[in-house]
């Protein structure tokens, strides 16, 4: 059940970063209304809370004893940094 959170979470993520993409280069109007200089900021905003979970994965792929639970945290949006950082404290206790 864990994972189908984890997808949506990431899923909406994407989403998010394409429609500010799409704002920016005038493909889409969603984002529109919003200064520009706005848009780039949530747009680093909303890459940061992609990276975090990639990061993490990755990690969790080289060691064998790790819990997949830190991948669900860490794709959750503005959890994910306080995830990130109770992660990296688990990791360094092992």
């Amino acid at each position: 059940m864990i994972w189908i959170w984890t997808a949506s979470e990431l899923f909406a993520l994407v989403v998010l970063f394409g429609l500010l993409v799409g704002s920016l280069t005038g493909t889409t109007t969603v984002f529109a209304s919003f200064d520009r200089t706005l848009r780039i900021a949530g747009l680093v905003v909303v890459a940061v809370e992609l990276l975090i979970p990639v990061v993490v994965f990755f990690d969790l792929r080289r060691r064998p004893d790790a819990d997949a639970f830190w991948l669900h945290v860490a794709a959750m949006p503005g959890i994910n940094v306080f995830g990130l950082l109770a992660y990296l404290v688990a990791r360094s206790d092992r």
